[in-house]
């Protein structure tokens, strides 16, 4: 049987067990993932994940379980311990439906890279060597404390009593290296360096290391600066924690239903600078979470969030979507086969800027550039502070020294309006984002003396 296949069967049999309506979602993954630590080879090694989830209703009430063996036997056994837990839940009186038939768009451009999905260990490992003699060419002061280099291939079958059945693969390769730089006794801070892609082609596990090294080299010898408020510029990486992250849970349905979104009353009025464009697309080609269809077998599309800083819409499942009488966006998410659909951004995508990051630096009378963001962000509030790391001072347009034990603090929504300059040039980040380095101003930066 084929993973199409036991999707099928699993709602056919939901049905003879008498619900209402059915869903069967089901995933297979093999992981090739290499290891590092203190710069040494720990571990090769390559896993198997598989499993399906039923979800079916019955009069309103939910039922829901998973197995991790595709068995007819064990596929059936989940079936009727899901109908078994709705028959025992209480109605849930917002449910209206499962998603409906819908025409599901071909996969976007570049999803499944056939070189990712037949790479072996020996490959990954070649990868992660290239990238640690890059970090030891760069500069002999630096040195690779870990990292991780994976590549994953997936399939995802989804099925339904409305029609919905379909089925797609994907790839993915991603790696990270931690570095620390090392002069006169003294150590610099770590340094997270990462890349995440569709394309093996796209992939330079050289520049990688040779970035790793350089952020690490830059951090020696930092110090102190008077503590003042001003210009703060965001790399991309903080860029998306701070600011990126705020935006999607503003922008997540089941917050604003929940009244967890100050944005929730917000749709039409401006909430941003002029400056700033957002949209969701799951359809980016070669986007690193772009897919044909959502969670639930939604089709993907593109969704406006933002344009020239007013509100434009809301990120949907067909549950949040139903109950305020819309249509999904297509942002249906589970982490995986086990769990329940949510509500989160595909590719969410800050539109870049024109500028790029050394003009930006050279238009700074006196700020700073975070590479790396440690603390805490509260969407429901926007309140942020936290350590700014790889962070050095920017005096006359130039990057004068790292920074030691600076932290910056403010409100996102409040750094939203007071937004500089945008950057052109955008990456994939961990935080389901495209995002270009940012300049705000207005933060408060303290620095220990």
């Amino acid at each position: 049987m084929s993973l199409q296949d036991r999707v099928e069967y699993a709602v056919r049999k939901c049905e003879k067990l008498g619900a209402s309506e059915a869903e069967a979602y089901a995933q297979k993954q093999r992981v090739v993932e290499i290891v590092l630590e203190r710069g040494e080879i720990q571990s090769e090694r390559t896993k198997i994940h598989e499993g399906i989830s039923v979800r079916l209703v019955k009069d309103k009430k939910l039922g829901f379980a998973y197995t991790s063996t595709l068995s007819e036997k064990e596929i059936e056994k989940a079936c009727e311990a899901a109908f078994a837990l709705a028959r025992a839940s209480a109605p849930n009186p917002d449910w209206i439906s499962l998603p409906k038939t819908a025409e599901t768009p071909t996969s976007p451009e570049g999803i499944f890279d056939p070189r990712i999905a037949e790479l072996q260990g020996t490959d990954v490992l070649n990868l992660a060597i290239q990238a640690a003699e890059a970090v030891k060419e760069k500069d002999r002061r630096a040195a690779i404390d870990d990292g991780k280099f994976t590549a994953a291939t997936g399939e995802t079958a989804i099925a339904n009593t409305h029609g919905i059945n379909c089925v797609e693969k994907a790839t993915v390769f991603s790696c990270y290296l931690v570095c620390i730089a090392k002069e006169m006794g003294k150590a610099s801070s770590m340094v997270f360096e990462y890349e995440i892609t569709r394309s093996l082609g796209k992939l330079s596990p050289t520049q990688l290391g040779e970035k790793a090294a350089e952020k690490a080299v830059a951090s020696l010898n930092p110090k102190s600066v008077p503590s003042f408020t001003g210009k703060v510029l965001l790399d991309t990486d903080p860029a998306a924690a701070v600011l990126a992250y705020t935006i999607t849970n503003s922008v997540n349905a089941e917050n604003v239903q929940r009244k967890r979104s100050l944005w929730a009353e917000k749709i039409g009025e401006e909430v941003a600078s002029p400056v700033l464009n957002v949209v969701d697309d799951g359809l980016l080609p070669f986007g690193v979470y772009s897919s044909a269809f959502d969670d639930e077998g939604v089709p993907r599309r593109k969704t406006e969030i933002l344009t020239k800083g007013v509100l434009k819409g809301f990120l949907h499942n067909s549950f949040t979507a139903n109950k305020a009488n819309t249509a999904s966006t297509g942002n249906a998410y589970r982490q995986d086969y086990t769990a329940l659909p949510t509500v989160l951004s595909s590719n969410m995508i800050i539109q870049p800027g024109d500028k790029t990051l050394e003009q930006m630096i050279s238009e700074i009378d006196k700020g700073i550039i975070v590479r790396r963001f440690s603390g805490n962000v509260r969407p429901e509030s926007g309140e942020f502070s936290g350590i700014a790391k790889q962070a050095s001072f920017i005096e006359n347009g130039e990057v004068k020294h790292a920074l030691k034990e600076t932290m910056i603090s403010g409100n996102v929504f409040e750094a939203l309006k007071n937004i500089v300059a945008i950057g052109s040039e955008t990456r994939a980040t961990l935080y389901r984002a495209y995002v270009p380095p940012t300049l705000l101003d207005n933060i408060k930066i303290v620095s220990k003396h």
